[in-house]
């Protein structure tokens, strides 16, 4: 309200409560202003909490999303992990299995009769690499 719009105001006032009530009156008018305004600033103070708790809901909301996203991370990184480990445990199978394979085979040669190469001293006092032609040239 502009100044001529509260001077007017007053004048009527005057006018019609008088000299003698217009001091009550304002008192009473500015008393209920007072509690108007206390009622608007306590309406417009839980608005403000009411939205800040809205806020702080919807930030909670993100953050839930966020960790339901990384618990699908998580599942992933488990499925990850099984199989890491599966293949770690076929491998070692493989690997035992192969160990097992060697040791039967060594263990197959050492059974076997021997039929090695052993070369024979020639009459000039080197090694004859095949025994069979020094008995053939013994024959002949």
């Amino acid at each position: 309200m502009s100044f001529w719009e509260l001077a007017l105001i007053a004048i009527i006032a005057l006018i019609v409560l008088g000299p003698e009530r217009l001091p009550k009156a304002a008192r009473t008018i500015g008393l209920w202003v007072g509690k108007a305004k206390q009622g608007f600033d306590s309406i417009k103070n839980e608005i403000d909490r009411e939205l800040k708790v809205k806020e702080l809901q919807e930030q909670l909301l993100a953050q839930k999303e966020q960790i339901e996203n990384n618990s699908g991370l998580n599942s992933i990184k488990e499925e990850l992990n099984h199989s890491v480990n599966s293949i770690h445990n076929q491998t070692e199978s493989l690997k035992n299995s192969v160990t097992d394979e060697q040791s039967s085979i060594e263990v197959e040669k050492s059974d076997t009769p021997s039929q090695a190469y052993q070369p024979t001293q020639t009459n000039n006092g080197k090694k004859n690499p095949d025994n069979n032609a020094s008995h053939q040239n013994d024959k002949t």
